[in-house]
């Protein structure tokens, strides 16, 4: 019997893999979701490599979030222990994540909205970013809130990010209350934000 179609059938196979792999790494987040409990509801989203070595348990809801410290864009570094007894809103970013750049407004709007009730918000700049890509977003898009730098991949290491943008909801005592994997876009999504700020307001 010739071999050619069994060739055949493999190479077929292989590309089924491959297009379904990739399918789901860039499948909306409501479908993410139904595959991984643990992975909220969300936008368009971009995976990103972060470590060769990950770490195997990251923080869940109801865990304490780990501490890190990281140089601000603005100068001087900044941890996550020094915003203690406020609600955090971390979101992680890159200036060339379209989803990113997609909600960067509504963000820098509700920081403003909230800021006054105790509640942060702190952009993390992952390591595979440019820095001075990433100095032009926050200038493009007015951001006022803290940004820091993840020099080394550490903190993206630490919170197991897997894609771009995800956001993390800490409150006062330094607790995850809810994570976003995903861009906070489309109907409904400011509510879905807001509703997980009130979860950590102090």
């Amino acid at each position: 019997m010739s071999r050619r179609p069994f060739s055949i059938l493999g190479a077929a196979g292989f590309l089924a893999v491959t297009v379904s792999a990739v399918y789901l790494l860039m499948a909306p987040s409501s479908l993410r979701h139904q595959i991984t409990p643990k992975a909220s509801e969300g936008g368009q989203f971009q995976p990103v490599g972060t470590s060769e070595r990950p770490i195997k348990t990251g923080p869940r809801e109801g865990e304490l979030a780990p501490n890190f410290s990281a140089p601000r864009f603005s100068g001087g570094t900044l941890s996550l222990m020094d915003l203690r007894g406020k609600g955090v809103v971390m979101n992680f970013f890159a200036a060339w994540c379209t989803p990113c750049r997609l909600e960067a407004h509504d963000l820098e709007a509700t920081y403003r909205k909230y800021q006054a009730r105790g509640i942060v918000f702190l952009g993390v700049d992952i390591q595979q970013d440019d820095w001075d890509d990433a100095h032009d977003f926050l200038e493009k898009f007015g951001i006022t809130y803290p940004v820091v730098r993840d020099v080394n991949g550490e903190i993206a290491q630490k919170f197991q990010l897997v894609g771009l943008p995800t956001t993390y909801f800490v409150d006062k005592n330094g607790v995850v209350r809810a994570r976003f994997v995903g861009a906070f876009l489309g109907s409904g999504s400011q509510g879905e934000l807001e509703h997980r700020i009130k979860m950590i307001s102090p």
